[in-house]
């Protein structure tokens, strides 16, 4: 199979098994995962649509996260509705998710797509208000009531809560490391998390291409979570996770721009090492058993994994790329 790369659209591949897997060698389906496809080309978004046929691109940004960057008409838009997941708040009662819903953006922030188009671009906030009070209780006080000043800073002069997320990163994301980021987002973003596997459920929306700011982590959590389904090792999970090591190359010095000299991260958060995936997966082992009844817990059942697994599980021996 001939490797398929995109300069516009950097640390993209196929979620395929590897000679390195020793494990289930079942086929993954047609699913991708990427980084941000907002800097795509014409000619770029005519293989993404033509050739892999992605029906569906499952998007883990917010909508603003996603109308901030690349500000303006980007290409896919015309091939692709773009669609917000309504994901409700918080479970204060720990009821899991049980459905997704999906409401059509504004239509005048974006460019307009063929009405008759399936296509179908959903985006799913990973970062909701639970996960920021998480990560605001965290702080010590001076932290927090000082971060009020910036927050209102950065409203002024739009600066993307640049100076807001900074105090945070140094005294709660930076000490907990991007281990303990993926952590928080696996009991955090339980929601959003239910809501991509559901969409991916959906023979419909496959061939789909998954992705988030880089490719990396939002994008990486839910792509193990889908290996661990296929019955993939937490050796090969981490080994794939890694991969975006490589990935990451043509657009290294835009990530550490945006994470580290934007918000003061420390540079752990710019790498793919498989021990972080393999130390999550563990935490998923210890704190629930295994990755079948974590996604159980958070409303992703038995059932529905066995969906997933049948609809991932289709032959697609004919495909040029991986």
């Amino acid at each position: 199979m001939q490797e398929l790369k995109f300069q516009s659209m950097p640390n993209f591949r196929r979620l395929y098994p590897t000679e390195e897997d020793d494990n289930n060698r079942t086929p993954i389906g047609k699913v991708y995962r990427t980084s941000r496809p907002d800097f795509l080309t014409s000619e770029e978004a005519e293989v993404v649509r033509d050739k892999l046929g992605i029906k569906s691109i499952i998007d883990f940004r917010s909508s603003n996260e996603y109308t901030n960057i690349a500000n303006g008409s980007k290409v896919l838009d015309t091939d692709y509705k773009v669609y917000k997941i309504k994901i409700p708040f918080l479970n204060f009662n720990q009821k899991p998710l049980k459905a997704v819903a999906a409401k059509h953006l504004p239509r005048k922030r974006f460019r307009k797509s063929d009405e008759n188009c399936s296509r179908r671009h959903f985006l799913i906030d990973f970062f909701k208000l639970n996960y920021i009070w998480l990560i605001y209780s965290r702080a010590p006080l001076i932290t927090k009531v000082f971060s009020l000043v910036y927050l209102i800073y950065d409203a002024i002069f739009r600066t993307g809560f640049r100076y807001f997320v900074r105090p945070f990163a140094k005294a709660v994301l930076n000490p907990r490391g991007i281990l303990g980021q993926y952590k928080d987002i696996i009991e955090q973003s339980q929601n959003g998390i239910c809501a991509a596997l559901k969409l991916l459920s959906d023979q419909e929306n496959i061939p789909a291409m998954i992705n988030c700011a880089h490719g990396k982590d939002r994008t990486g959590i839910v792509a193990a979570l889908l290996l661990a389904i296929m019955g993939k090792s937490k050796e090969y999970i981490a080994y794939e996770y890694s991969l975006s090591t490589e990935g990451l190359k043509p657009m290294y010095e835009r990530a550490y721009s945006e994470i580290v000299d934007r918000f003061h991260m420390s540079e752990t958060f710019v790498t793919a090492e498989a021990e972080t995936m393999y130390g999550l997966l563990t935490y998923i082992d210890n704190e629930y058993g295994s990755v079948e009844n974590y996604l159980t817990y958070i409303g992703f059942d038995k059932n529905d994994q066995a969906q997933l697994r049948r609809v991932l599980s289709e032959s697609d021996a004919d495909s040029e790329t991986i």
